[in-house]
């Protein structure tokens, strides 16, 4: 951890939080992530070791609290009150950044597993039918073509990899930057189904309000390239 050998609040939190890869990580907390596996399979790019490495730092300074976990092999990694005070902050680092710096979404940032998991984490589910939906999308990237779900119970969502035997009640069709674009406001959802870029199949409950449960980024209003 860098010291700014400075007598400044600024300069101490950012030597803990100013780390490569330690703001993803606490993003991810905030977005449900509790394992190690966890972090690895949404932030791909993050090498085991400097992930134990920022975990480690991150419990060191009181942000998050490790736990092992009963019957299971690892641990569960949950926020302090230190860590869950950062919430704000990256609500407003978020908007800063959209406004200021994001410009364009390149193949080689997007990924089919996160961008599945964010709208399922947006995702409205009192606009679905009560008793749970099994929603299933199909996604082309430039590289693969994946199959991904979000299960709806108990008015939770849930991305998963593999469906189990449920019945799929819609199918949602699309490219990966066509689902990155609807994510960040570029294109509105209800426009990507008249222009054909998203395909979408099932019972008029879920296509004729597509776009209440479907819901977008919070970030997408501060998009400079938001639809209008």
């Amino acid at each position: 951890m860098f010291d700014y050998a400075e007598a400044c609040p600024i300069s101490k939190a950012a030597s803990v939080l100013c780390e490569r890869w330690t703001l993803q990580i606490i993003r991810e907390m905030f977005m449900g992530a509790t394992r190690f596996s966890e972090f690895q399979k949404y932030l791909p790019r993050l090498s085991p070791a400097l992930l134990n490495t920022r975990l480690r730092t991150l419990e060191t300074q009181g942000i998050i609290l490790r736990k092992r976990v009963p019957e299971k092999k690892g641990y569960e990694y949950q926020l302090t009150p230190a860590g869950n005070a950062l919430k704000p902050l990256l609500g407003e680092l978020g908007k800063w950044g959209m406004n200021w710096v994001f410009q364009s979404m390149e193949g080689d940032e997007l990924n089919i597993a996160v961008i599945v998991r964010d709208f399922a984490f947006a995702m409205d589910t009192q606009q679905l039918p009560s008793g749970g939906s099994v929603i299933q999308f199909n996604v082309q990237s430039e590289s693969e073509a994946a199959k991904k779900f979000i299960m709806v119970r108990d008015g939770a969502a849930q991305a998963c990899d593999e469906n189990l035997g449920n019945e799929v009640d819609v199918y949602l069709s699309a490219d990966l930057k066509t689902l990155y674009q609807i994510w960040y406001g570029e294109v509105a959802v209800n426009t990507a189904c008249e222009k054909k870029l998203m395909k979408v199949v099932g019972a008029p409950v879920y296509t004729n309000n597509i776009s209440r449960w479907l819901r977008t980024s919070q970030f997408a209003q501060h998009n400079r390239n938001h639809c209008q």
